[in-house]
């Protein structure tokens, strides 16, 4: 897969209450280390109401940000790996249910269920910076860096919707007899996929 590596973690409402507003953050490289076991590296404190459920999380290799997104609250939360402390926690994300980073355009594509956008944040200057108006429950994506699109599944839509990462704008829609799952990005084949 082309670009940084992803760490995707859904976490339950019962895991969320036994940590109460914390993130226990584990950074394994799972498939350099087999046979090794998982190990708490560190607690994180995070903003927002307790109890409340996180989804996916990647990482910005660059600046060491780990990016977080809690749903329930509607909040991006920007977290400095080297100090282990948040940056910002940007608002403004109603359900956020998944996240995509573009480095090179160090921006965040965030799926927000909560209104049926896709929002854009800037990470320089850590704002939502626009929305884009798309089909019912976005949440899963990719990246296709050599193309500069961001694929983002609209579970319920049964859609892709395709981001123009250089104009953001939603230049397609591709419209799917059923619903869609996680989109993929197959640099060998220089294709994505749909899975269901």
């Amino acid at each position: 897969m082309a670009g940084p590596d992803r760490l995707w973690v859904a976490l339950s409402d019962a895991a969320m209450s036994t940590v109460r507003r914390s993130l226990i953050a584990i950074l394994v490289l799972a498939a350099s280390l087999p046979g090794q076991t998982l190990q708490q590296i560190a607690t994180i404190d995070l903003p927002g109401p307790k109890g409340q459920r996180f989804d996916y999380l990647t990482i910005d290799d660059e600046d060491q940000f780990l990016l977080s997104a809690h749903l329930g609250p509607g909040i991006l939360c920007v977290i400095d790996m080297k100090t282990n402390k948040v940056v910002k926690a940007i608002p403004g994300v109603p359900g956020i249910t998944g996240l995509e980073f573009v480095p090179e355009a160090r921006k965040v594509y965030t799926f927000d269920w909560g209104e049926e956008k896709i929002g854009i944040v800037d990470l320089h200057s850590m704002t939502v910076v626009k929305r884009l108006a798309t089909s019912a429950k976005p949440n899963g994506s990719t990246y296709a860096a050599p193309f500069h699109k961001v694929y983002v599944s609209n579970t319920l839509g049964k859609a892709v919707a395709v981001v123009d990462v250089d104009k953001d704008e939603i230049v397609k829609t591709i419209e799917f007899p059923s619903e869609t799952g996680m989109p993929q990005y197959d640099s060998s084949a220089r294709k994505v996929q749909k899975h269901k």
